[in-house]
């Protein structure tokens, strides 16, 4: 009985049947003194031998990682019917409605023929209205329910 490792996923088998586990996927019996205590993502596996990733290649693979459950997070939210959706979309409507106001705001500069009349189109730009606990609540029960 042997130990494996795979090339690949970096998964180790012990005490395994060795013809049961070709050597172009597998290591058989490999040295790991190289990386003993080194989670197996720091692994880098060069013909049959393993070592220990230096620091700048840990920081890439932590990096993607991470961008990994952004990634995962953010897929989450677009595809669940969540209470934490629900948030996010009414948190981007208020973004959106602010947006709007800026983007009125800007509009009227640049229609503006003088100060009297940006003044006045700046003052028909209605204000975002004020949510209380109440109409967040009723507005991700609303969010819920789409």
């Amino acid at each position: 009985m042997a130990s494996v490792l795979n090339r690949t996923t970096r998964e180790y088998r012990r005490s395994v049947n060795t013809p049961e586990y070709p050597v172009q996927d597998w290591i058989i019996d490999p040295d790991l003194s190289a990386v003993t205590g080194v989670p197996s993502r720091y692994w880098v596996i060069t013909g049959d031998v393993v070592t220990e990733m230096d620091q700048a290649a840990k920081d890439a693979v932590d990096a993607q990682e991470l961008a990994d459950l952004y990634d995962k997070l953010a897929d989450t939210l677009e595809q669940s019917d969540s209470y934490d959706r629900a948030i996010a979309l009414t948190l981007l409507d208020g973004v959106n409605n602010l947006s709007g106001k800026i983007t009125g705001i800007l509009n009227a500069i640049d229609n503006a023929t003088n100060l009297a009349s940006l003044k006045s189109a700046i003052a028909a730009i209605t204000d975002a209205p004020q949510r209380t606990p109440a109409e967040l609540k009723a507005a991700l029960r609303a969010r819920l329910e789409t």
